[in-house]
C-alpha cells in the first residue's frame, strides 16, 4: 500500500541543505502549522536531532544561524501540536545516535585519510619520490 503524502508548499525549507533528501511535511523552517504529518512520512533531520541529548548544540554547530534559530523557536510548539505518529518517531529518535555526529565523524575521518595519503615532503628524498610519482612523460614516453 502506498503511503499518503501531505501536500503543503515548502518555501523556507528549500534553504535547508538537507531538504532534498528529507522533504518532511513538518519543518521548523516553514509554515508547519498548516502542514500535517501522516503515518509513513519522513521526519525533519533538525527535529530528529533536537530531541537527542546535546542536540541543540550540534544543530547550532552544523546548521546556519537561521536554521538553528528556527528550530529553537518552533520545536516546543511542534512537539505539542504534533500527532501520535510524529511524537512516536521523535521519541524513537531521542534514543538513537546522532546523524549529525556521524556525518561530522565521517568528514573528520576523510580529512585524516586525505592528509595521511599525501604527507608533506619532509626530506629531500621524500620530495624527490613525490615528484617522480607525478612527473610528466617526455616526448618519447619515458619519464
Amino acid at each position: 500500500m502506498k503511503p499518503c503524502i501531505s501536500t503543503v508548499a515548502k518555501k523556507g525549507a528549500s534553504s535547508c541543505s538537507h531538504f532534498a533528501g528529507c522533504n518532511a511535511p513538518i519543518c521548523p523552517l516553514d509554515d508547519w502549522q498548516r502542514a500535517q504529518h501522516l503515518p509513513g512520512e519522513r521526519v525533519c533531520l533538525w527535529l530528529r536531532e533536537v530531541v537527542k541529548p546535546g542536540g541543540m548544540a550540534r544543530i547550532a554547530h552544523a546548521a546556519t544561524h537561521e536554521i538553528a534559530a528556527a528550530v529553537a523557536k518552533a520545536f516546543a510548539a511542534i512537539l505539542i501540536a504534533s500527532g501520535v505518529d510524529l511524537q512516536h518517531k521523535l521519541a524513537e529518535a531521542s534514543r538513537s545516535g546522532s546523524k549529525l555526529a556521524k556525518m561530522r565523524a565521517a568528514r573528520d575521518c576523510m580529512a585524516q585519510m586525505a592528509t595521511a595519503a599525501f604527507p608533506p615532503a619532509s626530506s629531500p628524498a621524500a620530495a624527490h619520490a613525490a615528484s617522480r610519482s607525478v612527473s610528466i612523460e617526455d616526448d618519447h614516453g619515458r619519464r
